[in-house]
C-alpha cells in the first residue's frame, strides 16, 4: 500500500444519490441539488459509495481518503452527514477519515454540534462556503467555529472560486478574505479548495504575502486548469502547502468517461513536473502532517 492521501472526497448514501433532487427537496437543501443535479442539463457529478471508493483507492494506490462535508443550508443536514461519516470511518478504519459539516448561520447550536462531531472522531471541518450558507466572513459563530477548530488541531476546508472564472464557477469568494481569516486565526490551519481559486499559483493582488497557516488542495484541478499549475504553485507557495485532493466522485474526465475513478489524476500529477521529493509532499506527507491521526504510512488497519 502506498502512502497517498486524498484529502478532498465527497460521499452520500444511496437514497441521496438515487434521487438527488427529491432528497434535497425533502431535506431543504436546494443549493446542493442545483450543484449536483442541475435541472435541464447533464451534470458532471459522479456517484459512489464506500465500497466502490475503497475499490477505486486500491486501483489507484491510495492509502487513505478524507471525506469532506458539504456546505449545507441546514444544521440538521450537517448532523445527518456527520453521522454518515462516523459510520463509514468505523466501517473502514485506516482507509477513511472524515471532516465535519457545520452551518454557522445557526449560531450556538452549530458550534455545539461541531464539538460533538469532533468528540466523535471527525478530524477536520468543512468544506464550508459562507456565500452559499448565508453568513458573513465576520459572523461571530463562524469565527467561533474557526477558533474551536484551531483549539482541537482540526484543519478547516473552505471552498474557493477563481475570480477569473466568472459566474459559472459559483458564488465569488474574495481571496483577500481568506488571507484575513488566516491572519486573524493563526493557530487554525485553513485549506483552500480548488487551488484557493488560483491563489496558490497567482498569489494575492499586489503581491501581498500569504499567512503561514494557509494550504491549498488540488480538488477538481483537471476541470479547471492545465497540469502546469502544479509546477507554478510549487514555485510560488512551496510544495509543502499543496495537498492532493481529487473531488471524487466528480467526473474529472467526463468527456472520456462517465465512471468515477482516482488513478488517472494521480498519474497526471506524477508527470506534472514536480520532483520526487515534491510529489511525496503533495501526495501524502503534507496531509499526514496536518492530520497526524491518520494510519501510519503504507498501513491500512
Amino acid at each position: 500500500m502506498s502512502d497517498v492521501v486524498d484529502i478532498h472526497v465527497h460521499l452520500y448514501p444511496g437514497e441521496a444519490s438515487a434521487d438527488p433532487a427529491g432528497w434535497a427537496a425533502a431535506h431543504g437543501e436546494p443549493g446542493w441539488s442545483a450543484v449536483v443535479a442541475p435541472p435541464g442539463r447533464r451534470g458532471i457529478q459522479g456517484w459512489s459509495d464506500p465500497g466502490a471508493l475503497i475499490a477505486h483507492m486500491d486501483e489507484a494506490g491510495v492509502a487513505t481518503c478524507v471525506l469532506l462535508g458539504w456546505y449545507w443550508e441546514r444544521q440538521d443536514t450537517c448532523d445527518l452527514q456527520n453521522g454518515w461519516h462516523q459510520e463509514w470511518v468505523r466501517r473502514h478504519p485506516g482507509r477513511l477519515a472524515a471532516f465535519a459539516a457545520v452551518q454557522p448561520a445557526e449560531g450556538r447550536r452549530a458550534v455545539h454540534s461541531l464539538e460533538r462531531a469532533l468528540d466523535g472522531g471527525l478530524v477536520g471541518v468543512g468544506e464550508l462556503l459562507p456565500q452559499a450558507q448565508g453568513y458573513g466572513i465576520d459572523d461571530p459563530a463562524f469565527r467561533e467555529v474557526l477558533e474551536l477548530a484551531g483549539s482541537r488541531g482540526a484543519p478547516v476546508n473552505l471552498h474557493a472560486t477563481d475570480p477569473a472564472a466568472g459566474a459559472r464557477a459559483g458564488p465569488p469568494t474574495p481571496l483577500g478574505d481568506f488571507a484575513r481569516l488566516a491572519r486573524d486565526h493563526p493557530r487554525t490551519r485553513l485549506i483552500l479548495a480548488h487551488w484557493g481559486g488560483g491563489m496558490a499559483f497567482r498569489g494575492l493582488p499586489g503581491g501581498e504575502g500569504l499567512p503561514h497557516n494557509l494550504f491549498f488542495d488540488t480538488a477538481a484541478s483537471p476541470l479547471l486548469y492545465g497540469g502546469e499549475v502544479f509546477r507554478q504553485a510549487a514555485d510560488r507557495v512551496g510544495a509543502d502547502r499543496i495537498l492532493y485532493g481529487s473531488d471524487y466522485p466528480i467526473l474529472l474526465h467526463f468527456r472520456e468517461s462517465r465512471r468515477p475513478e482516482l488513478a488517472r489524476f494521480i498519474r497526471d500529477i506524477r508527470s506534472s513536473g514536480l520532483t520526487q521529493a515534491e510529489l511525496g509532499l503533495v501526495l501524502g506527507a503534507n496531509a499526514r502532517r496536518l492530520l497526524p491521526g491518520l494510519a501510519p504510512r503504507g498501513k491500512a488497519v
